[in-house]
């Protein structure tokens, strides 16, 4: 790291890019149907920080050395915006599946038009997705992003089959993370390089940095799901819990304790308020979240660490530094 760069001087790097992202996406996804378009634009409202189309544009000039981002093509535009939908519509769909109702402070769109809306909703943005990939003249996007929503499902899937299961154990859950969370942000990465013209060593290191990036980043949203404050995280706490979920503060108390496993499983499945209520009561949490922090601390050295075979630069060291803002974020 030459330099360290706040927050809004990484952004500033791409922001004319997510910019042009964020007035186009409204147009690739106009619906023919007048009646979805509050849905549709009711989802923009999920963004937030935009970070894995940031990662795919800050990829794109870390394997040129680039200085700014004026030097990415369409193709690199269409690819983050692909990526962002795809992430979007995997949103829809985990709400479902968690009974969510708030996302980002809003509703979400399941509590807002039901389930049976949401889970189609989440299919036309997916199909919009690869609608928009097979357009591009190279088909490495669509093929490599086609196999990525195909291991992100399969985490999923793992995941609801291993509900409320005790015996579960750390290595399967970073397999499922590494799925389910990570591999679309290694995927952002790589594909930014891709189609900046990066040579596959460089694009090796970026598919690294995204997926222990990612893998950090879901650490950290499983000790949210725990510990935050419902009113800056800004959706539904205690999901984990009342589903029956195993992340990995819940992993350590299990095995720090064993009779702590019995008396978890009394508290897996109420819901979430009564379940994080009793969680915080009853249990050492502060130290169950502290050993699930390191581990999303090493993970982030290990994204940096990766960094090192890219041309120093300002790009760089944004990537750098967006790895760092993952471990402090409350939201």
């Amino acid at each position: 790291m030459t330099e360290t760069l706040p927050l809004h001087d990484v952004v500033a790097l791409v922001r004319p890019q997510l910019d042009r992202l964020n007035r186009e996406l409204l147009q690739d996804l106009a619906p023919g149907q007048r009646e979805m378009l509050p849905l549709i634009e009711h989802t923009a409202g999920y963004r937030g920080k935009q970070l894995r189309p940031m990662l795919t544009f800050l990829s794109g000039m870390a394997v040129r050395g680039a200085t700014h981002g004026g030097c990415l093509g369409d193709d690199v535009v269409q690819v983050a915006k692909v990526v962002e939908l795809l992430h979007t519509a995997t949103l829809v769909h985990d709400d479902v599946l968690d009974g969510a109702s708030i996302r980002r402070k809003i509703a979400t769109v399941n509590q807002m038009a039901g389930v049976e809306v949401a889970v189609l909703l989440g299919d036309y943005i997916y199909a919009k997705a690869f609608h928009m990939a097979v357009q591009l003249p190279d088909p490495t996007a669509a093929r490599w992003l086609a196999e990525t929503v195909r291991v992100i499902c399969q985490g999923e899937i793992t995941q609801v089959l291993h509900r409320f299961d005790l015996a579960w154990n750390e290595d399967r859950y970073f397999d499922v993370i590494a799925d389910k969370t990570a591999s679309l942000y290694a995927a952002a990465c790589r594909l930014g390089g891709h189609y900046s013209g990066g040579t596959e060593t460089r694009l090796r290191a970026l598919q690294e940095y995204g997926l222990e990036l990612g893998i950090a980043f879901q650490i950290v949203d499983d000790c949210l799901d725990l510990d935050g404050d419902e009113r800056v995280v800004g959706k539904s706490l205690g999901t984990d819990l009342a589903k029956g979920k195993i992340t990995l503060p819940m992993l350590y108390l299990m095995q720090r304790d064993p009779a702590g496993a019995e008396r978890l499983r009394s508290v897996l499945g109420q819901n979430e308020a009564e379940a994080l209520r009793r969680l915080r009561a009853e249990f050492p949490l502060e130290h169950a979240v502290a050993y699930a922090m390191e581990e999303a601390q090493r993970r982030v050295a290990k994204a940096q660490a990766s960094l090192s075979i890219l041309p120093p630069g300002v790009a760089r060291d944004a990537l750098h530094q967006l790895a760092g803002f993952v471990l402090s974020r409350r939201l």
